[in-house]
């Protein structure tokens, strides 16, 4: 398995690709800054850090299936896989070597992430002639709330990228992994509007969707460390209430412990 990995590490580090989605994602963390409306204190370290894994989260669900879909279904379309296995290494471990590299981009995604926040927040602070480290109103166990926050955003990352390598592998197209890790995106949304409308069972079902655990998790998360404050996030897709999936949504973050989105 070893020939396997360095061959997968070998195309992260020379393909285009992951590169400029992760640039994407890190420029509209960076973006994020400036059009949040919220309480100051929330753009500032070491807030500024769960303000930032919110938005890498966020964009994460329609940026990483492209690497997904494409990083399994080019390896068919080149015909790599048709070499490879004539050499007799087993598919799984081709299968497992792939998901062990995207596991690791998905981690330097975060570890970037955290860098952009850290620059973004101490940037604002300088501008505004604030401390570049606030802790006044911080709350209990932010240390813990982080570190969660961190492994949800890798999860997010994680489960979108590896569902659009899944599909780009079983229908050996990078279209088709790409079209069904996105479309799965707006799909479920879309469903879970629908049997959230109908109620009952119905929107328990909708609660269970992977969308709304990996939406949910890193909001009610970043909502349990932020002061009070109104944060307006403009999303490239859907929200998550089904009647407002065509436009930009808003979220508060307050000190409750869950995520309301207006």
């Amino acid at each position: 398995m070893t020939p396997l990995l360095a061959a997968e590490w070998l195309k992260l580090r020379t393909r285009w690709m992951p590169r400029v989605l992760a640039l994407i994602m890190l420029a509209f963390v960076a973006l994020g800054f400036v059009e949040m409306d919220t309480n100051l204190r929330n753009l500032i370290l070491p807030r500024a850090w769960l303000a930032a894994l919110y938005f890498a989260s966020t964009f994460s669900l329609v940026l990483w299936p492209i690497l997904g879909g494409s990083w399994a279904g080019n390896e068919y379309g080149w015909g790599t896989v048709s070499l490879i296995l004539t050499h007799r290494p087993n598919r799984l471990h081709w299968v497992l070597s792939a998901v062990t590299i995207l596991l690791f981009m998905a981690g330097v995604a975060v570890l970037a992430t955290l860098i952009v926040g850290t620059i973004a927040g101490i940037v604002i602070a300088l501008l505004t002639s604030h401390s570049m480290w606030l802790t006044a109103g911080l709350q209990p166990g932010y240390g813990l709330i982080l570190v969660k926050s961190v492994g949800a955003t890798w999860y997010v990352i994680a489960f979108y990228t590896l569902f659009a390598y899944a599909a780009g592998s079983i229908f050996r197209s990078a279209a088709a992994g790409v079209g069904v890790g996105i479309g799965g995106t707006f799909a479920q949304v879309i469903v879970a509007g629908i049997l959230e409308g109908l109620g009952g069972s119905w929107r328990e079902i909708a609660l269970h969707f992977p969308y709304a655990y990996t939406s949910a998790l890193i909001g009610r998360l970043a909502a349990s460390g932020a002061t009070s404050g109104a944060v307006r996030i403009t999303a490239p897709y859907a929200a998550v209430k089904g009647s407002r999936s065509s436009r930009s949504f808003q979220t508060r973050i307050t000190q409750a412990p869950g995520l309301r989105i207006r």
